[in-house]
């Protein structure tokens, strides 16, 4: 730090938007942080069916579907614990009221519907956990003989057996943040990194106001500088003389030193010999 103060007016215009710029990043970036902490500490009321079981919770799944006969038969719930739901609307509002409320406290479904359901009501709110449950699958059932069943078979093999155009389906019709490798051991929810791009209107907004502000005092100087007249000399002419002027500014705000006769310079040199020599060669 030299100390030095901005005299020019459009020098402070551009370090007061700076300022202003480097505040909001700031702030901006706290926040990001302190939602992400606050995030990674949210956890679910408990983290498996047992868990469920003993607190008596109630529990909903996709009515008219397999999943009650799993619930029951697979999981050991009772009957009397379950509530069915038709589509994701339902889910979501069983799940706001709450299984003390005349809700539920869980949801079982199909792995591909819930992560519509995330998809589609946010994953800030609700999360995957406990284990995946493998069932038999789902089965096409085509009449004997017909043609049908060999391109069937086919095109279900290409699909599983290919993982880039299985991984491309995936990522066409659900949300990257919904999809998990391990949705028993992941919290899905959206990214709140920030980015170059989140702050792409400041830095738009901070090159304008630089460039106007050196615009602006360059049409001043040499508004105040040249006349008319002036303009009909070459452009390295003008170049040169503003040059000048930037360099005469520079020498004021740091004026020369007076060195007392017989110190010394910043290199050594005697500055009173340099005298003398230069008086001998004048003599000569």
């Amino acid at each position: 730090m030299t100390g030095e103060k901005v005299e020019n007016k459009w020098s402070r215009f551009v370090l007061i938007i700076w300022f202003f710029v480097v505040l909001i990043i700031t702030q901006s970036y706290t926040a990001s942080l302190a939602s992400i902490l606050t995030v990674q500490k949210l956890q679910p009321q408990f983290m498996d069916v047992e868990e469920i079981k003993t607190n008596n919770f109630f529990v909903g799944y996709h009515k008219d579907s397999f999943v009650k006969g799993l619930l029951i038969e697979k999981l050991g719930f009772n009957e009397s614990k379950l509530k069915g739901y038709h589509g994701p609307e339902a889910y979501q509002q069983a799940l706001s009221l709450g299984s003390n409320n005349g809700g539920v406290a869980a949801v079982f479904d199909e792995i591909v519907f819930i992560n519509l359901f995330l998809m589609k009501y946010g994953c800030k709110k609700y999360q995957i956990v406990g284990p995946t449950y493998k069932t038999d699958g789902f089965a096409f059932a085509f009449p004997r003989n017909s043609p049908l069943v060999p391109y069937f078979s086919r095109s279900i093999l290409n699909v599983t057996e290919n993982k880039t155009t299985f991984d491309g389906i995936k990522k066409k019709y659900f949300s990257r943040d919904v999809i998990s490798e391990d949705p028993s051991t992941r919290m899905a929810f959206r990214s709140t990194n920030l980015t170059l791009k989140s702050f792409g209107g400041l830095f738009i907004i901070i090159l304008f106001t630089s460039f106007l502000a050196v615009m602006v005092h360059l049409f001043k100087f040499m508004h105040s500088k040249w006349t008319a007249r002036d303009f009909q000399r070459s452009l390295s002419e003008m170049m040169t003389e503003l040059a000048k002027h930037f360099n005469k500014e520079e020498c004021s705000l740091h004026p020369p030193q007076i060195m007392e006769e017989g110190s010394l310079d910043p290199d050594g040199t005697n500055y009173q010999s340099i005298i003398h020599n230069e008086e001998d060669l004048r003599q000569l």
